[in-house]
């Protein structure tokens, strides 16, 4: 008998970590990319201990620990002068797994790579997905390229994990576009310098007025990963964009001095207008939804990453277990099952992250209640307070 097979709308992070959960448990999958190459726009990304278990049970916990950053606490700190507010130690838990921080296209190069690995895998890349139709077997998706080249795939299920803009979601009939948040994030890679000395393996949050900054090592501690989210009136889609550095000059004025030197210590900028989007219903018949395609998170809670992969545990946990079942709609029940197991979840995340934007911007007065607040809850305090995402597992 045939191995089931799966077709996947989207390459990135989120994509291949269900492309070789999948392949990992018996699957036959085709991941197709709408660029014509694989790789990963960004810059650093932290994987929490959520994400971690389940790289680990990807087999790729080594191949992550070679190119990371162990992370040993968050500590937040005032814009203008740096005093600290809060601390959160990181690796305690009852399941202690380490906090990590690497280059963006390093997690992706390791997923790329143990996706080639598998020959359970084809790789397909300058094919966007245009339709999808529902079968009494399951599902043909059609793709095709800018020149025009189509491919109609069938398979037993279509996973899109196609990003923010998603024609997935587009085919599930839910067509209401992203909302622009009116902010935006700059992102830098800053050196370190040669003169031996590492940055403190932390995560530091400069929280201030209608801004924030966050920064931490990676590249084993040869660089700082910094990212500056300020306003914005005007949004821009798609991918990133070069940003002038000199933008920033009256954005930093008032920041301390540390944080100053750090940016103004970047060699480049690159850009991303922040949109919003409720969650979406994350199955419908043969069709699923994975990552920002989803439920796109905004980045004040460092789990846009980790909820897709996340996702991609608990969809491949789903089919195997309803496909050894049997039955003509046990892929329809699989992934009905991984929609009600994640769309809790999801949503609280989503609006976690958009807490936590509106918290680290308030302004004089309101930010005095914010700051005694943080100062009360102490180290194990704001840990408890984050047990249920750092500590979730993939149900058994």
């Amino acid at each position: 008998m045939p191995a089931p097979h799966i077709v996947i709308a989207g390459a990135g992070i989120g994509g291949l970590a269900a492309a070789v959960a999948l392949a990992r448990r018996g699957f036959s999958v085709t991941v197709v990319e709408k660029r014509t190459g694989f790789g990963e726009t960004g810059a650093g990304i932290q994987i929490t201990p959520n994400a971690g278990h389940v790289l680990e049970a990807l087999d790729l916990g080594l191949a992550v620990k070679r190119v990371a950053v162990s992370l040993d606490r968050l500590v937040v700190r005032r814009w203008k002068d740096g005093s600290g507010l809060a601390e959160m130690p990181m690796g305690t838990g009852p399941t202690p797994a380490p906090f990590r921080a690497l280059r963006r296209t390093d997690l992706h190069g390791l997923l790329l790579d143990a996706a080639r690995s598998l020959p359970g895998i084809r790789l397909v890349v300058g094919r966007g997905l245009r339709e999808a139709a529902q079968t009494e077997d399951g599902v043909t998706a059609t793709f095709i390229s800018e020149s025009g080249q189509s491919e109609t795939v069938p398979a037993l299920a279509l996973v899109g994990a196609d990003g923010l803009w998603s024609r997935t979601r587009e085919l599930t009939g839910d067509k209401q576009p992203p909302v622009f948040t009116g902010y935006e994030a700059w992102r830098a890679m800053v050196p370190n310098g040669g003169n031996g000395a590492s940055p403190a393996p932390e995560v530091t949050l400069h929280v201030g007025q209608g801004r924030h900054a966050v920064h931490y090592p990676v590249s084993g501690g040869r660089e700082t990963n910094l990212v500056i989210i300020r306003e914005a009136t005007e949004a821009r889609e798609g991918w990133s964009r070069d940003g002038d550095a000199a933008l920033l000059t009256g954005h930093l004025a008032r920041a301390e001095p540390g944080l100053r030197k750090l940016a103004a210590a970047a060699p480049q900028w690159q850009v991303w207008s922040l949109f919003d989007r409720s969650p979406a219903a994350m199955a419908r018949g043969n069709i699923a939804l994975l990552g920002d395609a989803a439920h796109p998170v905004l980045p004040f809670m460092a789990q846009g990453a980790a909820l897709a992969i996340e996702d991609a545990s608990v969809l491949a946990h789903e089919l195997t277990a309803h496909l050894r079942q049997g039955g003509a709609s046990a892929a329809q029940a699989a992934l009905a099952a991984y929609a009600k197991a994640r769309q809790d979840r999801v949503a609280r995340v989503q609006e976690v992250s958009r807490g936590n934007g509106r918290a680290y911007h308030l302004s004089w007065p309101w930010s005095l209640a914010r700051d005694l607040a943080m100062k009360r809850m102490g180290p194990n305090g704001m840990r408890s307070r984050n047990a249920w995402l750092y500590d979730w597992r993939q149900p058994a």
